[in-house]
């Protein structure tokens, strides 16, 4: 930090930390929640219904994301949507499967619906405290906390699962390892709430996102977010696909666990490491020719243990790097935002769960018929078809221009 009191910014590590909790729901609906449903009878496909339901919040999630712009500094309302949201987690868990699928479902689908403003408080307070330049690092830890966080929750939930741990105290876990990280969040620098009326206070917040969505890089940006590149939309049912591969139930854990978390986590740091030294649209398309270069892989390779395990683990590792360049071209589209961080930034990551959404929903409606080949190269394609025309409008549009953020280029 600098010595300049205006200038001053918490580390970029911070905000890892803070990401853990949006991570360990993250990782319970995308991993925990169709390993669980799968081992109580219920069918990959049905799972896809499922797994779509729980993206329906964070799609939505720009419609009510402004409440964190208001009241209350985002580090304060990071620590509320945290315990609130850690709640249902708990709850969701005391409903017994498959004979109470309705209210475990709603509960976690709430749980999301909460905690997803962890993402736009952190990404609020991300936006409007730091530099430009640490932008792709700290988007880095942010997915490193993201998705380490989900690994790790994840691998709680299996490993106290096996163990026969009541749900009760399974919800009790997870909850406390949401809400302790959370409370870093009261150490971020951040400034004070200009104190404004609601009508100019809302006024100003709509000026703001709209000259973001207007701009060319904004509105490119959003086109690019609810597109399916590097939505590594597959992360979210590897657990379910380990009945096809034989995989065994501690395999599973070690790769959806401790695997997970050290791969997704490195992948983050170093996509963020790179995002900061290379144009960030180009990062991005990067990512996506990655996914469907490990796709195929997997449907080439034979369905073993072993290619569950490494192949996973790979896709897991590029997955972090989908997430980091992401963040990183977000960040650059939305620029030095104020008061209207958080819902700026809401803007571009509803429109990439959207993207998450239906690629997985897509890759899920083949499983039935073709089994995972069918799920991987179709997800593998959706990759490829996105990359070649996402590059053709970059090349067009952008050609010349490197990095020019959204608020600044209208």
């Amino acid at each position: 930090m600098t010595s300049d009191p205006t200038n001053r910014h918490a580390p970029t590590w911070m905000f890892g930390i803070t990401y853990i909790p949006f991570g360990i729901v993250g990782g319970f609906a995308g991993t925990t929640m169709p390993y669980l449903t799968r081992h109580a009878g219920i069918s990959v496909e049905k799972i896809g219904w499922f797994g779509l339901a729980t993206m329906i919040p964070p799609i939505l999630q720009f419609l009510y994301a402004p409440i964190v712009d208001l009241g209350p500094r985002r580090r304060t309302w990071l620590v509320l949507v945290t315990f609130l949201g850690a709640a249902c987690l708990a709850t969701a868990l005391c409903m017994p499967l498959p004979q109470n699928q309705l209210a475990f479902l709603s509960l976690v689908v709430a749980g999301q619906a909460i905690s997803g403003l962890i993402g736009s408080c952190n990404g609020g307070l991300l936006a409007s405290t730091l530099p430009n330049e640490l932008r792709g690092q700290a988007g880095g830890w942010m997915n490193a906390g993201n998705l380490g966080g989900g690994a790790l929750g994840t691998y709680v939930a299996l490993r106290l699962t096996s163990l026969g741990v009541a749900p009760w105290q399974l919800g009790l876990t997870l909850a406390l390892m949401m809400i302790v990280p959370s409370l870093a969040a009261l150490f971020i620098i951040e400034p004070p709430r200009i104190k404004r009326s609601a009508a100019e206070l809302f006024g100003s917040m709509g000026r703001d996102v709209w000259s973001v969505a207007r701009s060319r890089p904004g509105w490119t940006g959003i086109l690019i977010c609810l597109s399916p590149v590097g939505t590594a939309a597959l992360l979210n049912y590897f657990s379910g696909l380990a009945e096809d591969y034989h995989a065994s139930p501690g395999m599973v854990e070690f790769v959806n666990g401790w695997m997970n978390g050290l791969l997704t986590a490195g992948g983050s740091l170093i996509g963020g490491y790179i995002c900061d030294r290379m144009n960030r649209r180009i990062a991005y398309l990067l990512s996506g020719a990655m996914t469907a270069a490990v796709g195929l892989a997997m449907m080439l390779a034979p369905v073993t243990p072993i290619t569950y395990a490494v192949g996973v683990s790979v896709y897991m590792f590029v997955a972090g790097f989908c997430y980091a360049a992401f963040s990183a071209m977000v960040l650059e589209a939305v620029g030095k935002a104020g008061a209207a961080a958080s819902t700026q930034y809401t803007l571009f990551t509803s429109a990439g769960n959207a993207a998450i959404a239906y690629t997985g929903f897509i890759d899920t409606r083949f499983h039935h018929t073709y089994g995972p080949h069918g799920l991987l190269a179709v997800d593998a394609l959706l990759n490829i078809c996105g990359v070649v025309a996402l590059g053709t409008l970059i090349y067009f549009l952008f050609g010349r221009n490197k990095t020019t953020p959204a608020v600044n280029a209208v």
